[in-house]
C-alpha cells in the first residue's frame, strides 16, 4: 500500500468524523506541505501567537503526528507545554521556505484516494466524495481548512513541519 493510503487509513481511524474535505486537506499537506508560502517570519509569528494565546496547553496531547512525505503536524496544545512560539514558528517557516511538492503527485494521490475509498474506514458516501471532489476541482485545488465537522469534533491546532525539524526542537544547538 502506498504511503499516503497508510497515512489516510491511520488518520481516518483516529479521526472517524473526517469528511472528504479533511481527506483532501491531508493529501494537500502531505505533498505540498504548509498551505502557503510565508511572506515573512514576523507575519507568521503574529498569526501563530494569535492562535497560541487562544488555546489551552495540553500536556497529554500527542506532539507529533506524521502525515507522510517526511512531514508532520506539530500539535500546538502540546508544544505550548514544551517550547516557545518562536521555536515552533522557526521550524514552520523553514519548512515552508524549502519544501517543494509536486502538483502531479498531489493529483496522483487524489486518484489513489478515490480508487481506495472502499478499503478505507470512511464515514462518508462515494457520492459525497464525488460532490466535494467536483467542487474542489472547480476551485482549482486550493489549500483547504478543516471541515466544520472536524473542527468541532477535534479542535485542531498545529503547524506542518518537517519531522526532522520537529525532532530537533529538543536539541541544544
Amino acid at each position: 500500500m502506498e504511503e499516503i493510503l497508510e497515512v489516510l487509513k491511520d488518520h481516518l481511524q483516529k479521526y472517524p468524523k473526517m469528511t472528504p474535505q479533511d481527506c483532501f486537506k491531508l493529501i494537500y499537506q502531505n505533498e505540498l506541505g504548509p498551505e502557503h508560502m510565508i511572506q515573512s517570519s514576523e507575519e507568521s509569528l503574529a498569526k501563530l501567537l494569535e492562535e497560541w494565546n487562544s488555546i489551552e496547553a495540553d500536556p497529554d496531547a500527542e506532539l507529533i503526528e506524521p502525515i507522510g512525505n517526511h512531514l508532520c503536524r506539530i500539535n500546538l496544545k502540546k508544544a505550548k507545554c514544551l517550547y516557545t512560539p518562536e521555536a515552533v514558528n522557526d521550524i514552520f517557516v523553514r519548512t515552508a521556505n524549502i519544501h517543494r511538492g509536486r502538483m502531479g503527485e498531489f493529483m496522483h494521490n487524489m486518484k489513489l484516494l478515490k480508487h481506495s475509498l472502499e478499503a478505507l474506514p470512511v464515514s462518508f458516501s462515494y457520492d459525497e466524495f464525488l460532490e466535494f471532489q467536483e467542487m474542489y476541482r472547480g476551485r482549482g485545488y486550493p489549500a483547504l481548512h478543516h471541515s466544520p465537522v472536524f473542527r468541532e469534533a477535534y479542535d485542531p491546532h498545529y503547524r506542518v513541519v518537517y519531522e526532522g525539524f520537529a525532532e530537533s526542537l529538543d536539541l541544544d544547538c
